[in-house]
């Protein structure tokens, strides 16, 4: 008599506990990716806003002023037109920055100036502007959104350039505070007299 065939496989408990471990392991390990990728956007956006800031003063030992955000008249240039005179006539940088790698866009998908790393001179404000005391104690900044997303309240911000200090310490972004926590990444100049 000829023996039957054995039937080899996975049992259905098996391939269960084969399903829970690989959802552990993912578990685990996707949290770890995600703070590592924030990481590395803060990071990039240091170094970005750093080439910025190299290129701002470098136009500023040029021309003798710093690139301008406003025209003649008060208006404000739009983005991203406000880095143009950062690479031409003179390429103080190769090209104009893409966007904020923070912003996580709108609706519509166009973003505005919202998704533009925020560049202003305050030597550039009108007197009747809200920031135009500040234009004694700052020569210009550069922000990002920061890992949360989100600007930071210009209120807060207009407060503290306006009495002489730098910025609101509950305004900057912090890792220390958690890897995607609240506040912007800065970069700015003091007017030293």
């Amino acid at each position: 008599m000829k023996k039957a065939a054995e039937k080899t496989g996975f049992t259905l408990i098996e391939l269960l506990i084969v399903v829970a471990i690989i959802a552990i392991l993912a578990a685990i390990a996707v949290p770890n990716f995600l703070e590592a990728q924030t990481r590395s956007k803060v990071s990039r956006m240091k170094s970005d806003l750093r080439m910025l800031a190299g290129a701002i003063e470098s136009y500023a030992v040029d021309a003798n002023a710093y690139p301008p955000h406003r025209m003649p008249d008060g208006s404000e240039i739009a983005y991203p037109d406000r880095y143009v005179p950062l690479t031409t006539p003179i390429a103080f940088i190769t090209s104009i920055p893409e966007r904020d790698v923070f912003y996580r866009g709108d609706i519509t998908g166009t973003g505005g100036s919202e998704r533009w790393i925020s560049w202003t001179n305050f030597r550039n404000f009108p007197d009747t502007h809200a920031l135009a005391p500040a234009k004694g104690t700052h020569k210009w900044m550069l922000r990002s959104r920061g890992p949360d997303g989100e600007n930071e309240s210009n209120a807060i911000r207009n407060a503290y350039m306006v009495s002489g200090l730098s910025v609101a310490p509950s305004m900057l972004y912090d890792p220390t505070n958690g890897t995607i926590s609240r506040g912007d990444i800065l970069r700015t100049a003091l007017f030293i007299p």
